[in-house]
């Protein structure tokens, strides 16, 4: 369990929470341009706490945003690209996630930005 100031505690590994949160970080910074943006936040619901991962990046085309958690698929591929990594960040943080009871999903829109929710159970 992990708590939270003022939001109660969470069904989580300390350690695997903070992998997730710094890969979809990394992933927002990684993906916005300079003078962009890019936030965390929490939402405390009933039974959940979500975190948010907002930026206003690249964004990433609706055709892709599911694959984005497959192990190895990058959006960008080939000689052209401009970002490195391997494209296991988020298929190992959604499945981090799964491990601890909660949910990652993600929102996007191309040229505006993306969202990444992790939803974990109230301890």
């Amino acid at each position: 369990m992990r708590s939270f100031d003022g939001h109660g505690a969470v069904r989580a590994d300390r350690r695997h929470l903070i992998g997730v949160l710094t890969n979809l970080l990394n992933n927002a910074t990684k993906f916005t341009p300079t003078g962009g943006r890019v936030s965390l936040a929490t939402v405390v619901e009933k039974n959940r706490v979500l975190f948010v991962v907002e930026d206003s990046g690249i964004g990433i085309d609706v055709e892709h945003l599911e694959r984005v958690f497959e192990p190895f698929f990058q959006v960008e591929t080939g000689f052209t690209r401009t970002n490195g990594g391997t494209g296991l960040g988020l298929a190992i943080a959604r499945e981090a996630t799964g491990a601890m009871g909660g949910d990652l999903t993600v929102s996007s829109t191309v040229g505006v930005g993306s969202r990444f929710t992790v939803s974990l159970l109230r301890a």
